[in-house]
């Protein structure tokens, strides 16, 4: 076939006419003096960065995308009780940033007496009634980071939430399902995926009958490594465990991001997770099993100890920080000078990052240090494009590399491409895919121009 534009390395050529065999690329061919298909061809869309699991197991759930004021979401909360079987009510994705508040404990204990839990959605923060707060103490006593006046729960609660109120099998292998089909409409078949040690065993069962389609490249979170050491050994084309993941900070939207200022709406300091200590054991710990460490870190101080950190490790580039999203000028020169892997989420840049929204208002001036793509690829960075499912896909994060609020910093259609094809397949150390090359798979997906909004 030949398509109007296709994407070649780190550029777009037009009239390319592209064959296969066998599953594999044969030849490509540019500059024709026509075209068959419209749109871009581009190599298979990698996200380094996903949660398709546990996204996919909340679609079940009733979600709180979209709504735009506290009053909205409190009345939806109440409609949508009816329509929930069981004896603990999840809802899930509330986007409070626009909101003015964030909804109490109050507020759901007027609205039901059965145990309910909202979910943000950055997974960092929740929100839990009375009857809630009760069902958890008495299975499982103290829940470290819960409020119990406000029913408010930072990190541990919510990034667990799926430990203390698990999800049957059935409902895992249904995930696993949907999140299959949900990634392949959006054109992702290569998954950076951050998952718990549930999930995980049922994909390699799911794997071993030959019921996975995707390419599923999974770092364990670090506490439950111990957990599925049996399965570190397991390779296919499907599926593999190649990193584990570790938190430094949360996230600015909970203000639990770890910066080296207070936020400017509360006047605190959101404090550090771990110790150096602590994190160079892991990282050593990772080393000895083959595997690398995907560090979250968002806010400047967790980004400065997660470069310290590293900065140890006999082999920086085999490691990666997830999101950096608030470095400083000498973190992009340091993460460039160390050879050390980025995952950004540029998708943030375009929901939040936007003058005047969010992150403006709780950060100040520390808006212009995040995802300054021009500066990174002028320094060489070694970094590749993420959804972290908020919301999935690549074509929304796009949007946000093209837009940022610094024009100096935007990139170009074909770059930003490229940083969701070629450098996300580089990242997860694929080299069969991610490029229109002769000997690559024909794994491809298309896109419009309208598409990601440039039209």
């Amino acid at each position: 076939m030949i398509f109007k534009r296709v994407l070649l390395g780190r550029h777009l050529y037009e009239n390319c006419e592209v064959k296969t065999e066998g599953g594999y690329v044969s030849s490509v061919r540019a500059g024709l003096d026509h075209w068959e298909v419209g749109g871009i061809l581009v190599p298979v869309f990698a996200d380094t960065h996903a949660h398709f699991t546990s996204y996919a197991l909340s679609i079940n759930r009733p979600r709180l995308d979209g709504i735009k004021r506290v009053e909205d979401a409190l009345d939806f909360i109440s409609k949508k009780l009816e329509e929930v079987e069981g004896e603990v009510v999840i809802m899930e994705g509330y986007d409070d940033s626009a909101w003015g508040r964030t909804p109490t404990k109050r507020d759901l204990d007027r609205i039901t007496s059965r145990p309910l839990i909202l979910r943000r959605v950055c997974g960092h923060k929740a929100v839990l009634n009375s009857s809630a707060i009760n069902w958890l103490k008495e299975r499982y006593g103290d829940i470290p980071g819960l409020d119990e006046s406000s029913g408010l729960a930072v990190e541990h609660l919510p990034l667990n939430l799926n430990r203390y109120v698990p999800p049957e099998e059935r409902e895992v292998e249904k995930a696993i399902e949907r999140a299959e089909s949900l990634a392949g409409r959006l054109g992702v078949l290569l998954i950076g995926e951050n998952t718990r040690g549930f999930f995980i065993r049922k994909l390699v069962e799911m794997d071993r009958a030959g019921r996975l389609s995707l390419m599923w490249r999974v770092a364990v979170y670090y506490d439950e490594l111990e957990g599925v050491k049996d399965l570190l050994n397991y390779r296919s084309e499907n599926f593999r465990i190649v990193g584990v993941k570790e938190f430094l900070d949360g996230s600015v939207g909970a203000r639990t991001a770890s910066f080296s200022f207070p936020y400017t709406d509360t006047g605190e300091k959101a404090p550090l997770l771990h110790g150096d200590d602590y994190l160079k054991e892991v990282v050593e710990k990772a080393e000895r099993l083959g595997l690398g460490v995907w560090f979250h870190a968002i806010g400047d101080e967790a980004i400065e100890q997660a470069l310290r950190v590293l900065e140890t490790s006999s082999n920086p580039g085999k490691h990666r920080i997830e999101h950096f999203l608030f470095p400083r000028a000498e973190h992009y020169r340091k993460a460039a000078a160390l050879g050390v892997w980025v995952s950004l989420q540029p998708n943030f840049t375009y929901r939040w990052g936007r003058l005047h929204g969010m992150y403006h208002r709780v950060v100040g001036d520390a808006i212009y240090w995040h995802n300054r793509f021009r500066t990174m690829e002028n320094l060489s960075v070694r970094y590749a494009f993420g959804s972290d499912t908020m919301p999935p896909g690549p074509l929304y994060g796009i949007r946000g590399a093209l837009k940022h609020p610094l024009p100096e910093e935007r990139l170009t259609l074909a770059e930003a491409l490229y940083r969701y094809t070629t450098a996300g397949a580089e990242m997860l150390g694929e080299e069969s895919v991610g490029r229109l090359e002769v000997g690559k798979k024909a794994l491809f997906s298309t896109v419009s121009e309208e598409c990601v909004g440039i039209s």
